[in-house]
């Protein structure tokens, strides 16, 4: 069985305990009950590869940065899921950052192409929030050209690979606000995000936590 076949056989089975619910009774709690609407809601209409649980705690993330100056943003977009999940947790313009064509590249976990969506794919998935949306098509940080002075609340990365994580991790986290949040999928199951995130918070005064699931996430403290 090769490395890829293995990564996506315990994605599969990640998934499968996940329908379960384990993990997540606390968020039934009637102060959680919107995040774990929308956490199982929204993936009804629009396909994502993120469990209910993740879901929530990217709900709650970006609830929680409301108050925080700035626009909010997503890199690694699939077909819109969590760009759902966010948009419902927040009343700020998102910015989604995609090829709209699946991954640029392979590395043994993951093959080129792989978690394609098309932007007419997304965008109808986000018709109901239209007004609010901005789609940047391509190769990121090239699809941030003329961007650079926006400043940002809350970003979500689901990158996959190294150099996608570690790239964006280089260009979000300087126009982050403080107090603003970064969360990202897929640490610790890819390698190359894991790599990422050890290596761009190594020689910085701060660190990042790791959350449930697949997830880890870092708060912008300067």
């Amino acid at each position: 069985m090769t490395e890829t076949w293995k990564a996506r056989l315990q994605f599969a089975l990640h998934r499968t305990a996940a329908r379960f619910s384990y993990g997540v009774t606390h968020y039934r709690h009637p102060l959680r009950r919107a995040a774990w609407r929308a956490a199982t809601e929204i993936p009804k209409r629009i396909p994502t590869a993120t469990t209910p649980l993740e879901c929530a705690e990217i709900y709650q993330a970006v609830h929680a940065c409301e108050k925080i100056p700035g626009d909010v943003a997503e890199v690694g977009v699939y077909r819109g899921g969590t760009a759902g999940i966010i948009l419902a947790a927040s009343q700020k313009r998102l910015h989604l950052f995609d090829t709209f064509g699946g991954l640029p590249s392979g590395d043994g976990q993951f093959a080129r192409g792989e978690w394609s969506g098309s932007i007419e794919d997304v965008r109808a998935n986000l018709a109901a929030w239209a007004h609010r949306v901005e789609l940047h098509p391509g190769f990121f940080p090239e699809s941030a050209t003329g961007m650079e002075g926006t400043c940002f609340s809350f970003v979500h990365l689901d990158l996959d690979l190294h150099e996608s994580t570690r790239a964006a991790l280089e260009w979000f986290w300087p126009r982050l606000h403080r107090g603003g949040l970064l969360l990202s999928h897929d640490y610790p199951f890819s390698r190359g995000v894991v790599r990422a995130f050890d290596e761009f918070f190594r020689d910085r005064p701060i660190s990042f936590l790791q959350l449930a699931g697949n997830q880890c996430l870092a708060v912008k403290i300067d």
